[in-house]
């Protein structure tokens, strides 16, 4: 269930959205910013007072929630948007005393395709699996639940099937093609994460989106629905790199459940991505460098005994590439400069 905007709320994130920006900021003493291409932006706007910002916020996530913020919670978030016009991630929370607003915002009146988002053929076959875990990692703004979408709406236009979701708060709104979709809404549709999992279990699903995993609990109820039978997708926020997306989910587990654990993983990884976005040279928005493992068989085996997995005599296997051969790539194509891949390659 998406949130109604106030009117002046809607018209700043209408605006950011028509200027392609990624996020809106509204802070007390502050004009509107909006990050650009990566990069923060005040806005020509007047500064906002802290009464005109928690107007909007109240108006927008009701008092009840503007309550908890501070004396039970440091931050509410919840999905707001216009369908096939704009969706946004509104989060609040308190500085100094006063209320802030943060919005992800994203323009898109469909969701971009594998084709469009540059997703690797190697991704792609991995959704094509019957059952396994496929797991987006990448940081804040790295494109990667963009990407985990792209995949999820590729098996939808293309599997008659039955997706089930469980989303912190709905990112995209997934239109049925092929596939039969619910999508469920923490703090709206189901309690938790957990209660979400199970409740797509007894509902004889095919395919489960899990929007962020991020304890090993909800870890062991994604590779258990995975070790059923039916394939999971999920994103790890902020491994940088498919094998410290790995390492992260190696390292979750406590050492009383460690070595059924890492069994049970290893048979069910199939792919694990992580991504950044760079600007393309021609200044149409950023591009996606994906860096892809793909899991064989001595892979699956140094996992599963808790091994280094990427210490190994034999090549990678088929579909693997690194961060830094895609930014290679997208360089010699001429996609980006050459400074923005030099500045990539060596890293924040």
């Amino acid at each position: 269930m998406a949130v109604k905007l106030p009117p002046e709320l809607e018209r700043l994130v209408r605006e950011a959205v028509d200027r392609d920006a990624s996020d809106l900021f509204l802070i007390p003493g502050e004009p509107p910013a909006i990050r650009l291409r990566g990069c923060l932006e005040r806005t020509e706007a007047e500064p906002l007072t802290a009464d005109a910002i928690e107007q909007m916020a109240t108006a927008a996530i009701g008092k009840e929630n503007m309550a908890r913020i501070g004396p039970e919670s440091g931050k509410f978030q919840r999905w707001c948007g216009s369908p096939g016009e704009y969706g946004a991630s509104i989060c609040v929370a308190r500085t100094h005393g006063e209320y802030s607003i943060v919005m992800r915002v994203i323009k898109m009146l469909s969701i971009p395709t594998v084709a469009e988002v540059y997703l690797p053929e190697a991704m792609i076959k991995a959704g094509e699996s019957p059952s396994g875990l496929i797991v987006f990692a990448g940081r804040v703004g790295s494109g990667k639940t963009t990407g985990l979408y792209s995949l999820v709406d590729h098996i939808n236009a293309n599997s008659a099937c039955h997706i089930c979701t469980v989303e912190d708060s709905f990112h995209l709104f997934i239109s049925p093609k092929k596939a039969l979709v619910q999508q469920r809404e923490v703090g709206v549709d189901v309690p938790s994460f957990l209660a979400g999992i199970e409740a797509a279990m007894n509902q004889d699903l095919d395919v489960l989106l899990v929007g962020e995993i991020t304890n090993v609990e909800e870890l062991q109820a994604s590779i258990t629905v995975a070790e059923t039978g039916h394939l999971v997708l999920t994103q790890l926020h902020p491994p940088a790199s498919p094998e410290a997306a790995i390492q992260r989910m190696i390292d979750v587990f406590p050492e009383d459940m460690r070595n059924v654990s890492l069994r049970a993983l290893a048979g069910v990884l199939r792919a694990v991505s992580a991504q950044i976005l760079l600007p393309r040279a021609d200044g149409a928005g950023r591009v996606a460098a994906y860096g892809v493992l793909i899991p064989d068989e001595e892979m699956r085996q140094a996992i599963a005994e808790g091994r280094d997995f990427m210490s190994r005599k034999s090549p990678m296997p088929e579909g693997c590439q690194t961060i830094a051969e895609d930014v290679e790539r997208l360089r010699n194509e001429g996609t980006i400069t050459p400074e923005t891949a030099e500045k990539a390659l060596v890293g924040p």
